[in-house]
């Protein structure tokens, strides 16, 4: 990992555990292992790192993990519902990556509600993607794949904040469920 993409990955991490008010830029750097002149010359401050986070790390979080989806050509709600149930390795205690940051800094900074809204619109823009798809393909009817897609991210991530709230994967898995049953009700 180059100097640059290190002190990104560790911010990220750090901002995802801890929160960005409570992150300092010492203890990324104490953890990256650099000094503030390395940080100084790529970003010129805390809030131009935690935006580099937010339009770099989480945005290819985002589309590394959902835009495969828009490859699928059949059982396409399938592969959906199955990606979306998979949470594998996911932290319930945390929480979701996304939801964290959109919660904390969209009410602080317009410039983090306008990167944090970007990533949102890229990731229900993928959904739609999908969702339009599985109607071309005979799988799923619906006559507003835009709201449904918005509707499909909303119900997600609310399930991701709900399981937080709980700590527990299995309320995960019974709130997906349901976003399951209504995207059954859609199919042909």
């Amino acid at each position: 990992m180059n100097p640059r993409e290190k002190l990104l990955q560790t911010a990220f991490d750090e901002i995802y555990q801890n929160g960005y008010s409570a992150t300092s830029v010492d203890k990324i750097l104490k953890k990256a292992q650099m000094n503030k002149g390395s940080m100084y010359h790529f970003f010129k401050s805390k809030k131009a790192l935690a935006l580099a986070v937010i339009e770099e790390k989480l945005m290819l979080h985002i589309t590394s993990k959902y835009e495969p989806l828009t490859h699928c050509k059949e059982n396409i709600i399938d592969e959906l519902i199955k990606i979306l149930k998979n949470r594998e390795g996911f932290d319930f205690v945390n929480g979701c990556k996304l939801n964290n940051m959109v919660q904390e800094l969209s009410p602080i900074d317009k410039d983090f509600k306008i990167a944090l809204e970007k990533i949102y619109l890229v990731y229900e823009n993928i959904f739609e993607e999908v969702l339009n798809n599985a109607v071309s393909a005979g799988e799923l009817k619906h006559d507003d794949v835009k709201a449904l897609s918005i509707f499909t991210v909303a119900s997600f991530e609310g399930c991701l904040v709900t399981a937080k709230k709980s700590q527990d994967g299995q309320v995960y898995q019974t709130c997906i469920s349901q976003l399951e049953l209504f995207l059954k009700t859609l199919s042909k």
